[in-house]
This record gives C-alpha cells, sequence and structure tokens, in this order.
C-alpha cells in the first residue's frame, strides 16, 4: 500500500460544534475589502425547516456543484434531533460521499471574498448569541457589497440576507472561522491554496472513493504543477485502481521533478517489486543513493530480499 505524504493544516474550529439553527449589521469605517461588488447568481436558495439550515446549506453548495439534491434528502444523514443540529463532520462527510471536494477554508474574509470572485460560494458557521449561550447557525455566502461593507447571504428563510461586515466577522469569529467551498472533482482549483485542497482531496482519498480522488489530484497537478503532492495522490490512486503501469510511470514523473522525495522513491520500489521487476527497482533505489530514513531503509530491506541476481552491474 502506498504511504501518504501530508501537510499539516493549521488548527480548525473543534468539529464537535453542533449548528441549531436560529435565525437572528454594525458599520465599519475599515477600507472594504474589494472594490468591485460580486454576487453569484443562480445559486439555489431552499428555505430551511427548523433546526435544518445544515441540510439547506450543504444542498446549495452542492448544487452549485453539479450534484442537485434536496436537504430533505440529505437530513437522515445529517440531522441529530436530540441535538436539533447538525455536527460539521457530518458536513463534510456527506459532501464527499457525493464524491466532491470538501475545502475547509483558512484565513479571514479575504479569503471568503476571494471564494466569491472565482465563481463559489462559502458555506460558513455562525453563532448568532454570544459565547456562553450559542445559537449556532450554517449560512451560505453569495456575495458582498464594497459600497455598504456588506455580505449577502442565503440564510434560514431569506434568500438574501444582507449582513453588515462587521455583524457577519464578530458571528463568524464566534464560531471558529469555520468556512467551507464544495467543489466537483475535475473543476479547476486555482484560488484555493494548494495545501487546504489537496488536504481535502487526500480526505476525499481517505473514503475509498479512488477514481474521485484521482481525479482531484490531476485537477490539483494541472493548477499547480510543480506541487509534489498532487502527483503522489495522482500515482497512489491510479495504484489503488489496480492501474500499476500508469502508477510506476506517475511515479516516475514526479521523481523526475522532485528526485529527493522519498515517499515516491519508497512507493515506486515497492510497487515495482510487486510486479516482479526487482532489477528496475534496483535502479530506483540506486538513483536515490543519498536519501535516508526509514522508509528508505523499508525500501532497501525489501530489495535485499528480492532475487537481484540477474540484474547487470550498478
Amino acid at each position: 500500500m502506498p504511504v501518504i505524504r501530508r501537510r499539516h493544516r493549521a488548527a480548525l474550529a473543534p468539529l464537535a460544534l453542533l449548528a441549531l439553527c436560529g435565525c437572528a449589521g454594525l458599520w465599519s469605517d475599515r477600507p472594504p475589502l474589494t472594490d468591485a461588488a460580486v454576487e453569484l447568481s443562480g445559486i439555489a436558495f431552499f428555505p430551511q425547516q427548523a433546526y435544518q439550515c445544515g441540510p439547506a446549506a450543504l444542498a446549495t453548495v452542492l448544487d452549485t456543484s453539479g450534484i442537485a439534491v434536496h436537504p430533505d434528502e440529505l437530513v437522515p444523514a445529517l440531522y441529530i434531533p436530540e441535538r436539533q443540529g447538525t455536527l460539521q463532520v457530518e458536513l463534510l462527510a456527506a459532501a464527499r460521499r457525493r464524491g466532491r471536494v470538501a475545502v475547509e477554508l483558512q484565513g479571514g474574509l479575504a479569503s471568503i471574498v476571494d471564494q466569491l470572485r472565482a465563481g463559489r460560494p462559502v458555506l460558513v458557521l455562525q453563532n448568532l448569541g454570544v459565547s456562553f449561550y450559542p445559537v449556532w447557525h450554517y449560512a451560505v455566502v453569495v456575495g458582498y457589497e464594497p459600497d455598504r461593507d456588506r455580505f449577502v447571504l442565503r440564510s434560514g428563510r431569506e434568500r438574501r440576507a444582507l449582513t453588515g461586515r462587521g455583524r457577519f466577522e464578530a458571528t463568524w469569529r464566534r464560531a471558529g472561522n469555520w468556512a467551507l467551498v464544495v467543489l466537483a472533482p475535475d473543476s479547476d482549483p486555482a484560488g484555493l491554496a494548494p495545501g487546504d485542497y489537496l488536504a481535502a482531496a487526500a480526505d476525499l482519498e481517505n473514503t475509498g472513493a479512488h477514481q474521485h480522488a484521482l481525479t482531484a489530484f490531476r485537477s490539483a497537478a494541472a493548477a499547480w504543477p510543480a506541487e509534489p503532492l498532487a502527483r503522489l495522490g495522482e500515482a497512489n490512486n491510479l495504484y489503488y485502481l489496480g492501474r500499476h503501469d500508469e502508477a510506476a510511470n506517475a511515479y516516475r514523473r514526479l521523481l523526475e521533478q522532485h528526485p529527493d522525495e522519498a515517499v515516491a522513491v519508497h512507493n515506486l520500489t515497492m510497487l515495482l517489486l510487486e510486479l516482479n521487476r526487482p532489477c528496475d527497482a534496483r535502479a530506483v533505489l540506486a538513483a536515490a543513493s543519498g536519501l535516508t530514513g526509514s522508509l528508505m531503509d523499508t525500501a532497501r530491506r525489501a530489495l535485499a530480499a528480492a532475487d537481484t541476481a540477474s540484474c547487470a552491474a550498478g
């Protein structure tokens, strides 16, 4: 089984938060977040039923990603009756079950505006109450008006809920600045942080949706050709899909760009040995003779146990 190298992400708000959908602007003298107004047209709107803003918000962003689903279809998997709410982790899992890349955003308000400008609505968690009496609520940000310094949301029963930047920022901060965008695996991820997207693609891979994950990693490789984790994810998922020759070629392409990627050297060596190609495996390790570490030790022990007597010297 291939080894996966992950990039650590900054700590997020705990996923144990429940969103209880209660529906509630402060003016600011700060410069606007952008000069030009942006509002996404054609974004679905699902007026929420009581305490079911999680399914409504997720259905909204899923629809934008190309999956038409009604909130009622999501309720059984998302809604926790005894808590009257939905966990963030369940939103992420539900998106992945439908083959979508669920990317948790890092950063502040500017990151939300950046996604709007890229054509992506942003699902957010808000605390409409106070710290000692929280009222959790999911909404979808679909626009920003710089002249009034306010956001436009699909929220509760309002198709265009207008919320001043200060008010929105306060409610969002009290919920840990948690925000989510949902993409089809073949969508261009440009405009997202590569680390955030690749972590989301790896999470999709971990569900066993290897064809979707392969597509997502290939989208990442097209957007960020020099990013080794995109190539590694492509190769690993080719392996999981049983496309071993293609996987070997993908590992080789990665090593042509990044010859010091020990994970790729290890995975390619083990794959070649699995394919009964010990001479090719020996050549891979010979080219990486300067690399050290536990993965390299494992690969070298595996090669030592293989029959390489017929390999040409070198």
